[in-house]
């Protein structure tokens, strides 16, 4: 009975903050996007540099990256925002396996924060590549993941190769949705990048591996 009414709260808040709102301002986002992309245009660098600094800096700050790398499809195209957003995304993943190897215990919490790095070293017993694919595009997991890795000593080439391999899947995916979203003219589309799917993927994340 729990679960159900659990499954009865999500659904209404999913409708009412997320499905409901991106059907009635469809043309309003639609419009944005046009904005956004006729900008853009004359900006490609300077969007790119901030999606790639966004990106790197995810395990200091709190960037949503479901958000980051949909917008970055929307404003830079499919093909170049796969590409910054891998690079982004990989730089990342190396400031956090760089931390939880090399940065001493006290200066490693006061970069991330005591709670995060508390999960870090839960999360370090049980890390593995399997873990480490499966985090890359589950939020605050993906983070965490990287952090645990370099807690463990994981060897640097093995991490690399995960992370880089794994990271073009998540890159071509999210920036893909950003993309169709404006060439479909569907802000649905971008909801489910930006919103939808990391939720999801979040869910069965802790469900099945957390």
């Amino acid at each position: 009975m729990l679960k159900v009414f659990k499954w009865i709260t999500f659904a209404i808040i999913f409708f009412t903050t997320i499905l409901i709102p991106a059907l009635l301002f469809e043309s309003s986002f639609v419009k944005l996007g046009e904005v956004a992309l006729s900008w853009s245009q004359d900006n490609s660098f300077y969007i790119s540099l901030v999606v790639i600094i966004a990106l790197t800096l995810d395990v200091f700050l709190p960037v949503p990256n479901g958000l980051t790398n949909t917008l970055a499809g929307v404003a830079l195209g499919w093909s170049l925002a796969s590409l910054v957003v891998w690079i982004g995304l990989t730089l990342g993943a190396i400031f956090g396996y760089l931390v939880g190897r090399i940065a001493a215990r006290p200066l490693a919490i006061k970069m991330v924060g005591a709670q995060d790095f508390s999960h870090a070293e839960k999360a370090a017993g049980r890390i593995d590549i399997e873990g480490l694919i499966l985090a890359r595009p589950v939020p605050a997991f993906a983070e965490l993941s990287t952090l645990a890795a370099g807690l463990t000593k994981m060897p640097f080439k093995k991490f690399m190769i995960v992370i880089a391999l794994s990271n073009i899947g998540v890159a071509v995916i999210f920036s893909g949705l950003g993309a169709a979203s404006l060439s479909a003219q569907s802000s649905l589309i971008g909801f489910v990048g930006a919103a939808i799917l990391p939720a999801i993927l979040y869910w069965i994340y802790k469900r099945f591996r957390a």
